[in-house]
């Protein structure tokens, strides 16, 4: 009887367990800054960025937002607010890019090829200054056209390998390098015309 009453009371606590969150309860909220929104969000889904190579003048690519959706995580009661947006472009290669902010105003974001052992470019800020590998310029001209706020980040992948962003504008060039044997030096695209939905 005695081992019946153990039993039953293991199982009522176990199963009480069983019942509760598995995430603790939020006590703080982390979210994006304004300027990493600028950067990297406040773009709606259906926007499309048309950029023409800089070395051939023939070669067109246009790239769309495909989607947007929040990305939040529960880390120890602390609830960080952060998005993914997947894009798609017509000639280079589909990619995503995650951003999210982290303790003490440090934001992280990954453009993202989506393919194994690939790499991906790294934007990291710093409460307010862009680090490792990221350089800001104040204003940039890009084939006659300026932009600014433009930071730029560059990885060793084997697709969009080194990325121009002005704020407010989205990509305004990236180096692409494609594995075509007709264009084995890939492109340098560079924004011409933003078409919103």
């Amino acid at each position: 009887m005695k081992s019946l009453f153990l039993t039953v009371a293991f199982l009522s606590i176990l199963f009480l367990n069983s019942c509760k969150d598995k995430d603790p309860k939020i006590t703080e909220t982390i979210e994006l800054s304004e300027e990493m929104k600028g950067y990297f969000v406040n773009y709606e889904v259906g926007t499309k960025w048309v950029y023409q190579d800089t070395i051939d003048n023939n070669n067109y690519d246009t790239i769309e937002l495909i989607s947007k959706r929040e990305s939040n995580s529960n880390v120890r009661g602390t609830l960080y607010k952060g998005y993914m947006l997947d894009y798609l472009p017509k000639k280079s290669k589909n990619f995503q890019v995650r951003v999210d902010p982290g303790a003490n105003n440090i934001y992280y974001v990954k453009v993202d090829p989506m393919v194994t052992a690939a790499g991906a470019i790294i934007f990291e800020n710093n409460n307010g200054t862009w680090t490792t590998g990221v350089t800001y310029y104040d204003s940039m001209e890009i084939s006659g056209t300026k932009y600014y706020q433009v930071i730029n980040s560059k990885s060793n992948n084997m697709y969009q390998f080194d990325m121009k962003i002005s704020k407010d504008n989205g990509i305004v060039f990236f180096l692409y390098s494609n594995v075509n044997p007709q264009n084995p030096f890939g492109a340098a695209y560079k924004l011409i015309k933003t078409i919103k939905p």
